[in-house]
């Protein structure tokens, strides 16, 4: 019986996977005009991610060396090298593994680079095993320079992998070319591929992942004029995109605002980069019961003073390298920088630092550095015995004597005058200080806490004393803009809520989803503050425990000025980012028309083909 049980779901799952395939060659064929489904690739190296990405809507699998040297734990540039024979190393897993849990089509990533290999033979074996198509991977086109030439010269690069390609689809495989330039994409596109796959790099993220300066809008470009050669070669090949800088979701959505390209194949972004983040947060968190079961004495009386600011919650790389950052620091003695934006909650984490650190039985003691003249920020500073300045009748202490034991906070340190930070470095330096006018000097017992814009190691050196960036900025933390973290936004929401909860003493509320997108679609010039401010008001007008987008206020729409900016074309671009790469909400925030952001866009290369931008 069990035999037959066996038997039978073997043969449901070839049926649907022959439909699959049926499916994808019917999509394959469908003609430029027509509309067309943007397609979704995996590749892979197991068969749990397999299920998973099959299960996430995957409508094609290509099983990789890469893949599986991912698994090991190794970097996607392994399979590059010469350690075993790729062709072997995929089918010693793919047809056990990944085959017999898919229920989409299996592209096999095929190496031709041995001249002993026989290309038919291989394709045969392919097709036998049950795969739907052939990949050309490891491949020739991640080689430079004179390797490269060698191996095009000996007939074993990419002319060989096409010529593999080509053989596989006389075969009845569907083809998938790996390509990196306009030339390799039309080479492909004429010798008839299915789908070219435009590889922009390995990619970047996670623990393992590979550095690079190339930036989405620049990617984007170049993915759309590859694509453009493609088209104008053959209009039936589908052209995809892998690697390089795209990590999230939301970054291939910015990419595709760009570049008109028919789908994305994810490699370490579908099962490294995940894995990586999700096993730490796991592990990190099984960790964490441990150490609380040790001091769960006196927890509750804790707890209050022990939760991260606001501004340090989230799950996105920024959130979690400024919150890393934060627990090293906490109960330490070392002077901070906290740098941000305003409203990006850098005085919340420096107060948290002060109450968490050995001087936190005395009140934080703060004074403002901008707009204030030298001579006065050295009288709030150093103090002034009486009559040793014209306004000063009556000896007058100093910021550094009055938080003697306490931590003091310099808020906008950034724009202190240089002689200040020079003063301030010398009483560092030497452990005292001397009020204007004073005989006597005064032992210097102060935590500072900086809070600025910039980082003062990056300042140009006739605005910072190096001496002094170099003490105070020793350890920094840098908050990052909200629309630069959007990822953040249901948890930011979610604990502010609870704030807010806490703070009226009244029922939590929540957030419907027009309103989230709301929320999600606007770039908070204002930071964390105008997210809180707005949710205040909203939970204040919602009358039940529901928000929607009726109770929220008007977000604010402040305009960015092109003079800050290198060009015309940065400022376009930093607007379009700003919203997401839309339109309508990108004019507005620049201050033009739809129509003069649409000209000025096509002046500069932004528009894909059509003009189809917008949403």
């Amino acid at each position: 019986m069990r035999a037959n049980d066996a038997a039978g779901e073997a043969a449901f799952r070839e049926g649907a996977l022959q439909e699959a395939l049926h499916r994808l060659r019917n999509e394959l064929a469908v003609t430029r005009g027509a509309r067309r489904r943007f397609l979704v690739g995996a590749a892979i190296g197991t068969g749990m991610a397999a299920q998973s990405a099959t299960r996430g809507g995957a409508d094609f699998l290509i099983a990789l060396s890469a893949g599986r040297m991912r698994c090991i734990g190794e970097p996607s540039i392994a399979a590059m090298l010469p350690l075993r024979d790729s062709n072997e190393f995929v089918m010693s897993f793919a047809p056990t593994e990944i085959l017999p849990r898919a229920t989409v089509p299996v592209f096999f990533g095929a190496a031709s680079f041995d001249p002993r290999l026989d290309l038919d033979a291989l394709i045969e074996r392919i097709a036998a095993n049950g795969f739907g198509g052939v990949a050309n991977f490891p491949t020739a086109v991640l080689i430079d320079g004179a390797y490269r030439a060698f191996l095009e010269r000996s007939g074993v690069g990419f002319g060989r992998e096409l010529t593999l390609l080509r053989r596989a689809k006389a075969r009845g495989l569907a083809t998938l070319a790996y390509i990196q330039n306009e030339t390799e994409a039309a080479q492909a596109a004429t010798a008839g591929i299915d789908m070219v796959n435009i590889d922009l790099g390995w990619n970047v993220g996670g623990v393992l992942g590979a550095s690079s300066d190339l930036r989405i809008e620049e990617a984007a470009l170049i993915a759309n004029r590859i694509a453009q050669r493609v088209r104008m070669e053959s209009p039936s090949t589908r052209c995809v995109v892998e690697g390089g800088p795209i990590v999230s979701p939301r970054q291939l959505e910015e990419f595709c605002q760009i570049a008109e390209v028919d789908g994305y194949v994810g490699g370490s972004t579908i099962d490294r980069v995940p894995s990586e983040a999700a096993i730490e947060v796991v592990t990190a968190a099984f960790k964490a019961i441990g150490v609380l079961r040790q001091t769960v004495e006196g927890l509750e009386h804790d707890r209050g003073k022990r939760r991260f600011p606001l501004a340090l919650w989230g799950h996105s790389r920024a959130a979690e390298d400024a919150r890393a950052m934060f627990a090293r620091l906490a109960g330490t003695d070392h002077p901070v920088v906290l740098v941000g934006e305003p409203g990006s909650g850098r005085r919340d984490v420096a107060r948290a630092l002060h109450n968490l650190g050995p001087r936190k039985a005395r009140d934080l003691v703060a004074l403002q550095c901008a707009n204030q003249p030298a001579e006065r920020l050295r009288l709030d500073l150093f103090g002034c015995m009486a009559g040793a300045h014209p306004t000063i009748g009556k000896t007058r202490l100093g910021w550094l004597e009055i938080a003697h034991g306490s931590s003091l906070m310099l808020d906008d340190v950034d724009t202190l005058p240089l002689e200040i930070q020079t003063t301030m470095i010398e009483a560092v330096e030497s452990g005292r200080f001397w009020r204007m006018g004073g005989d006597s000097s005064i032992v210097l017992n102060v935590r500072c806490l900086g809070i600025a814009r910039r980082n003062l190691r990056s300042a140009s050196d006739h605005d910072v004393d190096p001496r002094f960036a170099e003490w105070l900025s020793c350890f920094t933390i840098t908050l990052p803009p909200l629309r630069e973290r959007l990822e953040d936004l249901p948890t930011l929401i979610e604990e502010a809520l609870r704030a807010i909860e806490r703070r009226h003493a009244s029922r939590r509320k929540s957030l419907d989803a027009s309103a989230f997108r709301i929320l999600a679609d606007h770039p908070w010039p204002g930071n964390l503050r105008e997210l809180i401010a707005v949710l205040e008001r909203a939970a204040f007008a919602a009358p039940g425990d529901v928000i929607t987008e009726d109770h929220l206020p008007p977000l604010s729409t402040d305009r960015v000025s092109i003079g800050s900016f290198k060009s015309e074309m940065d400022w376009i671009l930093h607007g379009l980012r700003e919203n997401r790469f839309r339109r309508g909400r990108a004019a507005a925030y620049l201050g033009i028309s739809r129509k003069t952001l649409y000209n000025k866009m096509r002046a500069y290369g932004l528009l894909a083909a059509g003009g189809t931008l917008d949403r």
